[in-house]
């Protein structure tokens, strides 16, 4: 995030648009009388605004809503989820997957491409750039009718100048891979960290409408996480905060692939509970977690690798609960595919190891894993919504910085 922009016609024009657009999205229907209430603005600038999101297709009028009062009944407005259409790529270490959707975030069409693991950027851009034009072709748009194209990448992320800079699954290093794909699509590209795009899509249209505090983690091949504060994303210094996986859990721990030794990642992610199997030679190098899970109904020497990494995180989302003091704790991602076998433990450790009534104040929500990928990659879509509403307060740094 840049310096707090100065004030000018431009910037309030940009803010109250937004607001008004924020105030239309969050009710089924809207007066523009009350409009002007709700948001303080005054009648006549809720009035032209309107009339220039009417022109952009972004609102509707409506008389859907019956009022019982006598007389005629106002014009309505309504959040038009037809007046534009957004691109999600989730970009993982051997593939992409990508969806269309309106601008309520329902998926309209899907597609996937795959690559070697390590493939370079050189090579998935065009790749991405192809899939993307393909999904607009498929469902007949006009090119310009999509509003942007939204990637989630797994790492850390600077959003503002959508370059990744750690990205150890992708073996990818200051990319910007932002820029590389406007080249190639010619439209608007955001780009942000794949949990923090999945915090955006609960925002939005998931469990976290309406909740101020909350943290969502993944658990799959790496542990990532995304807190909301105060209704807001926390990011921390040039977008490098919330960096969970990596919390020291064992000093004297496994590798991970940061460099560091005894990473939550290391201890508790799918690759880090393949990796102590293959160092206490329970499987071969070519095992996979699926077969794992196979072998652990039957076999308590791998129950106990599943119980081990569940315990370190619920160790671990007791300490964030005792931090952050959250609403709610969303857990998702491929690792739960495991299950029991790494949730039971996961949720006993919970009640010893958090600070006083916090975990009684905290709803803990699970989201099975959907083998598919597409809610991440609606997720990256829901960027390109959250721009539209975002408040233009901040001005981006001058430079990227990789």
């Amino acid at each position: 995030m840049g310096r707090l922009r100065s004030g000018s016609k431009q910037l309030l024009r940009g803010i109250n648009r937004n607001i008004v657009l924020t105030c239309v999205k969050q009710h089924r229907a809207i007066s523009r009388v009350r409009i002007a209430e709700l948001t303080s603005l005054a009648a006549p600038t809720v009035g032209e605004i309107v009339g220039l999101l009417l022109e952009e297709g972004l609102v509707v009028e409506t008389s859907a809503v019956v009022s019982e009062r006598r007389g005629p009944r106002p014009m309505l407005l309504a959040f038009n989820p037809h007046g534009g259409y957004a691109i999600g790529a989730m970009l993982r270490p051997d593939g992409v997957s990508l969806v269309l959707t309106d601008l309520a975030g329902t998926i309209l069409h899907h597609a996937s491409a795959a690559f070697n693991g390590g493939a370079a950027p050189e090579s998935v851009v065009p790749q991405v750039a192809v899939a993307a034009r393909a999904l607009i072709q498929a469902k007949g748009l006009a090119f310009e009718q999509v509003r942007g194209l939204g990637v989630g990448v797994t790492g850390v992320v600077d959003s503002v100048h959508g370059v990744v800079r750690e990205a150890y699954l992708l073996g990818w290093h200051g990319v910007p891979i932002g820029a590389l794909l406007q080249q190639q699509l010619g439209m608007p590209v955001y780009v942000d960290n794949d949990t923090r795009t999945l915090m955006v899509a609960e925002q939005h249209f998931g469990l976290a409408q309406d909740r101020a505090q909350c943290l969502l983690l993944t658990i799959g091949r790496g542990i990532g996480m995304a807190a909301l504060v105060n209704g807001e994303l926390l990011r921390g210094h040039r977008d490098s905060g919330a960096e969970f996986g990596h919390i020291t859990v064992a000093p004297d721990g496994p590798l991970c692939p940061c460099g560091k030794r005894g990473c939550l990642e290391a201890v508790a992610s799918d690759i880090g509970i393949l990796e102590r199997a293959l160092a206490a030679g329970l499987v071969g190098p070519d095992s996979t977690i699926e077969l794992l899970v196979e072998r652990a109904a039957m076999e308590p020497a791998v129950r106990q690798l599943f119980s081990h990494a569940g315990h370190a995180l619920g160790v671990a989302i007791a300490n964030l609960i005792t931090l952050f003091g959250p609403e709610l704790v969303i857990l998702t991602g491929e690792g739960l595919r495991a299950n029991a076998l790494l949730l039971d433990p996961l949720l006993a450790a919970l009640p010893a190891c958090t600070f006083g009534t916090r975990l009684e104040q905290t709803e803990i929500a699970i989201k099975p894993w959907n083998p598919s990928w597409e809610p991440w990659a609606r997720g990256a879509a829901c960027l390109v919504l959250d721009h539209m509403l975002r408040l233009p307060l901040h001005e981006p740094p001058t430079a990227a910085v990789a």
